[in-house]
């Protein structure tokens, strides 16, 4: 046997031999780290920084390479040449006992743990109950997921978590919050969801049915009635505490029935001929005819035995106009009538007051006002005129249409009047001085009225259209018709506006519903079997006349 033979049989020998070689090389290791190493600091000398074509080991005082070898490595390893870098050490373990003791980053000794977690405690039993919540909201960021999984599993669905010590309630923000706070934030929610969130809990609810919530709820326009609509809703809460939470609520399905035109018809029947001029104050409606009479309807009941019926014009009764307990009318006769339908339970005072002589033609629109005790009238005389109410006297005549006047509307001392010469007149009362004309429609203007604010003027025409009219700029602002609107393919005969709507009628049989500020359509009512002559309305009802005879009431607060 060789001598090479022979090493390599005691090579593969040692390799089967079950040595421990991890173990020896783990000493091995052990005995060449400069951070581990348990010799003393004296003995220790810091390596010098060289390059040398072979390796050098840094603890060799003769700087040559260590003739140790590696028995745990094949025979034929050769040792590769580089140069070394010495270990850059921080200042920390600057000794290496330290080293060898110090605990890796982001672990502490359990005892040391102990010891620390034992002095947090003793902190945290002397912070106050806002410091305590002050030292979670700090430390809180600095938790992981393994934290935060075992904070979440401490509220099972079963029972509080971590809320079993807290009082009922404790996640409520409005228990923290001042209640002017909590109020002001539930006066921005709309009336629905203020509704979802009284089911929320009973202390929820105890706030959603605060009176001023629902009060202040009834003042917004989409929910705001006239004064004289307030009045007669506010009248049975009279003497009490008014509910303010039921008033929105008869608010909110009268504007739902507005809306969407669900309403309960009821039709008044006892005139022999058309019916051109309706008036409705609540009560009670008068309606005046083709047949030469007035009627007057209890809007409670309409038997027969409760109309009364007034006779005195000679001709067609053409307009009327109701203020309190006085009626004006005007008629083909050319006569204008003053009637007192003052009623009590035992005695009646219906009977006509004045008759007023003057213009030479049919007396086509009048209207009252008692506070200023008088009366304008237009005719097809193509005059207006403003009479004494009391005396019956004519103090001033108004000039300048050249054709039949068939509309007016006074407010103050100012007069709208609308003509057959297809315009609009703005007249100065005290001066009988023409401000302004409007011009627009292509045909007559049958029809006019202000709006609540009396800031704009709404007029309808024989050419089948509405317009709109700003009374500080004289500028049309928008025309309603059939083709893009969904107007009315007949004559427009009549018109009303309040705060937030125009209602028109037409010969087309149909009363529109507009909204005044978009003009667009919102609902279309028919019931009529022939064109609609007049209408008037107020927040609950709509009263309208027709050439079919009769007179209805189109009940809005039954739906």
């Amino acid at each position: 046997m060789t001598l090479s033979s022979e090493m390599r049989s005691k090579s593969a020998t040692d390799l089967r031999t079950p040595k421990k070689s991890h173990e020896y090389r783990r000493k091995t290791i052990i005995s060449k780290s400069p951070l581990l190493s348990t010799k003393s600091s004296e003995s220790h000398r810091p390596p010098k920084v060289s390059f040398s074509p072979d390796y050098l080991d840094p603890w060799d005082s003769s700087g040559h390479p260590d003739p140790r070898k590696y028995y745990s490595l094949p025979h034929t390893y050769r040792v590769r040449r580089r140069p070394y870098h010495p270990v850059q050490r921080h200042t920390s373990l600057a000794h290496p006992e330290e080293a060898q003791h110090r605990p890796k980053p982001g672990h502490v000794d359990p005892v040391e743990f102990k010891r620390r977690l034992e002095v947090i405690k003793s902190w945290m039993s002397d912070f106050s109950d806002s410091q305590l919540t002050l030292l979670i909201s700090g430390i809180f960021p600095s938790l992981g997921s393994s934290q935060l999984h075992f904070l979440s599993s401490q509220l099972p669905d079963h029972n509080p978590g971590l809320h079993h010590l807290c009082p009922s309630g404790c996640s409520d923000p409005f228990s923290l919050l001042p209640l002017h706070i909590t109020y002001k934030i539930l006066r921005l929610l709309s009336p629905v969801d203020l509704a979802v969130a009284g089911k929320v809990c009973s202390t929820w609810r105890h706030h959603s049915v605060a009176p001023s919530l629902w009060q202040t709820l009834c003042e917004r326009p989409p929910w705001r009635l006239s004064k004289e609509g307030c009045v007669a809703q506010l009248e049975r809460w009279r003497g009490g505490r008014t509910d303010w939470r039921q008033v929105f609520v008869e608010r909110f399905k009268l504007r739902r029935a507005w809306m969407g035109g669900q309403c309960h018809v009821r039709t008044f029947e006892g005139h022999t001929g058309g019916i051109s001029c309706v008036q409705f104050d609540g009560s009670r409606i008068v309606s005046g005819s083709h047949d030469k009479t007035i009627k007057v309807w209890n809007v409670k009941t309409n038997s027969p035995w409760s109309v009364m019926t007034l006779a005195g014009h000679s001709g067609e009764v053409r307009c009327l106009h109701l203020e309190g307990n006085r009626l004006v009318s005007g008629s083909t006769d050319l006569t204008i009538k003053v009637w007192d339908l003052s009623i009590s339970v035992n005695w009646s005072s219906i009977a006509c007051r004045a008759t007023m002589v003057g213009h030479t033609d049919t007396v086509r629109c009048v209207q009252m006002d008692q506070a200023r005790d008088r009366v304008i009238s237009g005719s097809y005389d193509t005059t207006l005129k403003v009479w004494e109410l009391k005396t019956g006297i004519c103090i001033k005549t108004l000039r300048g249409h050249s054709a039949p006047v068939l509309a007016i509307q006074a407010q103050g001392n100012r007069l709208i009047s609308g003509s057959g010469d297809k315009t609009i007149r703005i007249w100065h009362l005290d001066t009988g001085y023409c401000a302004a004309v409007l011009s627009g429609h292509n045909d007559a203007v049958t029809c006019l009225t202000l709006d609540r604010e009396d800031l704009r003027i709404v007029s309808g025409s024989l050419d089948r259209t509405i317009k709109v009219w700003s009374i500080a700029t004289l500028e049309c602002l928008n025309t309603l018709d059939w083709m893009s609107n969904e107007g009315h393919t007949g004559v427009v005969r009549c018109l009303q506006a309040d705060e937030w709507r125009i209602l028109s009628a037409a010969d087309d049989k149909m009363i529109k519903v507009w909204n005044l500020e978009t003009g667009k359509r919102l609902v279309t009512l028919k019931s009529h079997s022939d064109g609609v002559t007049c209408l008037q309305f107020n927040d609950f009802y709509i009263v309208s006349g027709s050439y079919d005879k009769t007179v209805k009431l189109w009940d809005f607060t039954v739906c």
